[in-house]
């Protein structure tokens, strides 16, 4: 619930920006300081920061325990891998939000920029750039593949979910997980710009890629649809949240 919540505060805030009531799309870190902001702020990121901690300690049980049974052989690994990771970004998703709770902020808003300028100095470091973005792209196509073949139902406890629950929940579903394809793939197409021209301004996180999208023809139009797309994402964490099997295969991260 507290990632879903994240996915639909930055959809509400990128719609803000397609329909000309916001200058700039955010990211994960921007919805949270957006959070702080408001009346009540801090009482609502210290729930945020206890649901973000949850999850990621989840993330970290799946991939040490595996609860799933993803198993030891290579796609089982990889997907393990993969929630490791998780659990490391929402881990310092976490960190952000308490800091935010104190009045802190980012030393810095070009944090992924500023990674890959010291990673480009390094010996392989364009080429670990470019497996990272690869990743991205990659992640990007199975979600989409996820959402055409439906395989994301896989993890539903379906003798408790309602009929007139299922079809909205399956339609958020499959435009979230197409919307969130989009948007990694963007960034991973980045992040191998970045590794070809050695240029970590090409480096663009999730807010750059919205703002991407912004700027092409019909360009408003398209960052809306996205906003819908992140906000129904969220919406499917809810469901999950909610409906997710505690046995079984788990392939959304």
């Amino acid at each position: 619930m507290a990632k879903g919540t994240v996915y639909i505060l930055i959809g509400v805030l990128a719609m803000l920006t397609a329909i000309g009531h916001r200058r700039e799309t955010t990211d994960t870190k921007g919805a949270i300081e957006t959070i702080g902001a408001q009346p009540l702020g801090g009482v609502l990121l210290l729930v945020l920061a206890a649901g973000l901690a949850g999850f990621a300690a989840w993330r970290f049980v799946q991939a040490f325990a595996d609860p799933d049974g993803e198993g030891r052989g290579g796609k089982g690994m990889l997907v393990r891998a993969s929630y490791f990771g998780g659990g490391i970004f929402y881990g310092v998703l976490t960190y952000h939000a308490a800091k935010t709770i104190f009045g802190a902020r980012a030393s810095s808003e070009d944090s992924e920029q500023t990674l890959t300028a010291v990673l480009l100095r390094q010996p392989l470091g364009a080429a670990i750039i470019a497996a990272v973005g690869l990743g991205f792209a990659i992640y990007g196509m199975i979600q989409f593949v996820q959402a055409i073949r439906n395989s994301f139902t896989d993890t539903f406890k379906m003798d408790e979910i309602q009929p007139a629950m299922y079809r909205p929940l399956v339609a958020a579903a499959k435009f979230g997980l197409c919307a969130r394809g989009i948007v990694f793939g963007l960034i991973g197409y980045f992040l191998v710009r970045t590794a070809i021209f050695s240029d970590p301004e090409e480096t663009k996180g999730l807010d750059d890629a919205l703002a991407e999208l912004a700027r092409q023809p019909l360009g408003r139009w398209q960052l809306g649809a996205a906003a819908l797309g992140l906000i129904a994402y969220g919406l499917y964490m809810f469901g999950l949240a909610r409906y997710r099997k505690t046995i079984g295969k788990q392939r959304e991260s």
